[in-house]
């Protein structure tokens, strides 16, 4: 499952992912996150796997998708509790092998925050 809130003020998008994540939600994600920064403009964004069971998408899609830009540039991901951050920093490595940059990697939903320099942000739930 796939949800987004934005805290306007800080213009930081707050992307969270739960369940298991497959291919078809890399693209699904990519295309959520290019429509909300084409409609709403340039934001910085967390990527929140922590909710994630499982990771269903093979090494070679994750080197594919990591070749391509970011539509966010300044992104702090939330590892997967379950998962640790193996499959993140797996496709760190990639990113950095394919030239793009790369986001920093943290444990938990207050550590981005506190990357981003965030106090007392304020995610409201984006429509889709």
């Amino acid at each position: 499952m796939l949800r987004l809130a934005f805290d306007r003020k800080n213009r930081v998008l707050h992307v969270i992912v739960s369940g298991i994540f497959g291919s078809e939600d890399v693209d699904e994600l990519d295309n959520v996150v290019v429509e909300f920064v084409a409609r709403h403009g340039p934001v910085r964004g967390i990527f929140d796997y922590s909710d994630v069971d499982a990771i269903a998408v093979p090494d070679s899609r994750l080197a594919e998708r990591a070749q391509q830009p970011s539509a966010i540039e300044q992104r702090v991901v939330v590892a997967s509790r379950v998962m640790g951050g193996a499959r993140a920093r797996a496709y760190q490595g990639y990113r950095r092998e394919a030239g793009q940059r790369q986001a920093v990697i943290v444990d938990s939903l207050d550590e981005a925050c506190a990357f981003l320099d965030l106090r007392n942000p304020r995610f409201e739930p984006v429509e889709r």
